[in-house]
């Protein structure tokens, strides 16, 4: 657990951002977040997160996703160091809809100077990648078949059901200390942000709570005893984890979540991974969008090219990584 420790605080995140309906406006085409400085808010902080709406989302929403993993030492491993070189980055940006099971979303992965380009599209029982310019037929176990690793039945960009995730964090409230409230808008929204230091207890045990309700196949949950333990490694890793929520004063739902941790690893990680520790910040937005029109591709390439298409830009991806 305590390695994936910023992971799971980032999913905590990303999951409470992942109950956004927007208002009653739909969002604009701009893909900033619309912020205006922010003033000061006459909301209770407790009152505000415990008040979130978790329902799970019913429409079609448009996401945003932007993510940073700097990662410090000199590892031992020589496959892991090409990471080190340069900060990991990740974007997302498109719209999901869960209940008409279709989604458009564009990715983007920088680990050099090269960023590596992506767009996946699923309607209609099916799902498309382009790559490189070049479009192909996304089968299920696409992904199990490169990397050994089956994907669970059904999984998909819009097939995550973010009702179960945040009825596992239970209240929000708990996640947070020293919380402070303010005025601002995320696309438009009137909203109330709410900024604060992670609280690693209720994380842990939100993470806990994710594992029992999410569940894998041949995995079991930790103990009491095993998150315990965790949370006392945390403690002495974490040396900051900031979060800031934006919480739409009518609809009560989270709209934007901004989130950083720096970590410095402990003596014993350092001596045997060579890491120093990582910085990583991770900023989410969604708000209400019009389903995504999804319209098969005029030719798609065989799976088989699909598989040499993979290869190549994984081999991009590590090529970039290793020049920096």
């Amino acid at each position: 657990m305590i390695r994936r420790s910023p992971v799971a605080l980032a999913l905590v995140a990303v999951a409470l951002t992942a109950a956004a309906c927007g208002g009653s406006s739909k969002s604009s085409d701009s893909t900033s977040s619309g912020t205006e400085p922010a003033a000061s808010g006459n909301g209770d902080a407790a009152g505000i997160l415990s008040a979130i709406d978790t329902k799970a989302v019913t429409g079609p929403q448009k996401l945003k996703l932007d993510l940073t993993v700097d990662i410090k030492g000199t590892p031992s491993n020589a496959q892991l160091a090409v990471f080190t070189k340069q900060p990991i980055k990740l974007a997302l940006d498109g719209v999901v809809d869960s209940t008409g099971k279709s989604a458009d979303m564009n990715v983007n992965v920088t680990l050099g100077k090269d960023p590596v380009q992506a767009e996946i599209r699923t309607g209609g029982g099916k799902s498309w990648i382009q790559v490189d310019g070049k479009w192909y037929d996304l089968p299920a176990d696409a992904l199990s078949s490169t990397t050994g690793q089956s994907l669970p039945q059904g999984t998909s960009l819009s097939s995550v059901d973010a009702g179960k995730i945040l009825a596992a964090i239970d209240d929000p409230a708990k996640l947070l200390q020293n919380a402070t409230v303010s005025s601002d808008k995320v696309e438009g929204i009137d909203s109330d942000k709410v900024s604060g230091d992670v609280n690693i207890e209720g994380v842990a045990a939100a993470a806990a709570n994710l594992s029992k309700t999410m569940g894998s196949s041949g995995g079991t949950a930790p103990t009491q005893a095993e998150i315990d333990k965790s949370v006392a490694q945390l403690k002495k890793v974490v040396q900051k984890a900031h979060v800031d929520l934006w919480v739409g004063k009518s609809d009560h739902k989270v709209h934007r979540v901004a989130f950083t941790v720096d970590a410095k690893m402990d003596a014993a990680t350092k001596t045997s991974s060579g890491l120093d520790g990582l910085t990583l910040n991770l900023d989410v937005t969604t708000v209400d969008a019009d389903a995504p029109d999804i319209k098969a591709p005029d030719s798609v390439g065989t799976p088989a090219e699909f598989q040499q298409a993979l290869v190549g830009l994984l081999t991009k991806v590590m090529s970039g990584a290793s020049a920096g």
